[in-house]
């Protein structure tokens, strides 16, 4: 019996130490387990909280300069810019060469102003008459802003074939019969002035020549002959970061460029007015040596 209290004495003193130690380490990782349950849900509590406070739902969206939507803060988005074709360096009044049969049709009832005559006549295949175009810039801030015109170019996209088009080619133009407020400023905007200060939602039309440069300052030429199609990069300092704009006629390219003059002869041209009341001129085309003669117009009933 001694023996034997002995060995139980001794297995007890030997195990009792290892289970107590087991017991204690259980007993701590139970209680980290439940404290980082605990923090991680008080953790999305309050992350989904602030979500919540600060959009409805969802994460806030990221604001530029000023507060502004990221995609209009920055200069790319400050401005809004389109091109209209407005006459030539030698004329403010735009003309078209197009074949005599479609010149004498009567424009439908919506075009009853000269603005609306030249997207009509475009429409129909008139090409604008005259090698140098001008352009008019319509310039619209989006915020304030200070604008520069750098530099404005062609860009041919392609040459017009016209072989299936029947001629003989004659000039269109139109007339207004009111006198219409002038909408632009006077003069010309041009490169290497100062910045035009814009104010949020002011727009300014102003009308550009085309660069005769190139880039190493030489002449360039983007219309060598016959009619192509163009568009209209323009380059801007806008807040004094360079901005680069290719432009379009609205829904198409730009075209250039027809002509209706050669030595010793100009084709005949059909004029219309539109306001008060419709009317044709017709001026009849001219063959001359030397000096040209005085051209003789008169009224001309349309086709």
């Amino acid at each position: 019996m001694s023996a034997g209290r002995r060995l139980l004495r001794v297995v007890a003193i030997g195990v009792l130490p290892a289970v107590l130690a087991f017991a204690a380490v259980y007993a701590l990782r139970s209680g980290d387990s439940d404290s980082d349950s605990d923090s991680d849900s008080d953790s999305g509590d309050r992350a989904g909280s602030a979500r919540t406070t600060a959009s409805g739902g969802a994460p806030p969206a990221r604001a530029g300069a000023g507060g502004q939507p990221a995609a209009s803060a920055g200069p790319a988005g400050a401005v809004e810019l389109a091109a209209t074709l407005s006459g030539t360096t030698y004329s403010t009044e735009l003309t078209f060469e197009v074949p005599e049969a479609r010149a004498r049709v009567s424009p439908p009832e919506w075009v009853r102003d000269c603005g609306r005559f030249a997207a009509w006549a475009r429409d129909n295949g008139g090409v604008p008459v005259g090698p140098e175009p001008v352009h008019t810039l319509t310039l619209r801030a989006r915020r304030s802003v200070d604008v520069q015109v750098a530099a404005v170019r062609a860009v041919p996209v392609t040459r017009v074939d016209r072989a299936r088009e029947q001629g003989p080619w004659v000039e269109l133009a139109c007339r207004d019969g009111v006198a219409s407020p002038a909408a632009s400023p006077p003069g010309r905007w041009r490169g290497g002035g100062m910045p035009h200060p814009l104010a949020a939602g002011q727009t300014l039309e102003v009308p550009v020549e085309l660069d005769g440069l190139d880039e190493s300052g030489g002449p360039v030429d983007p219309f060598p002959g016959g009619v192509s199609d163009y568009r209209l990069r323009v380059e801007l300092e806008v807040d004094g970061v360079p901005q680069t704009y290719d432009l379009r006629d609205g829904d198409r390219d730009f075209r250039c460029c027809g002509r209706i003059t050669y030595m010793g002869y100009q084709a005949a041209r059909y004029e219309w007015t539109l306001a008060p009341a419709r009317a044709l001129r017709y001026c009849a085309e001219l063959r001359y040596t030397g000096k040209p003669p005085p051209r003789t117009c008169g009224p001309r009933a349309p086709a």
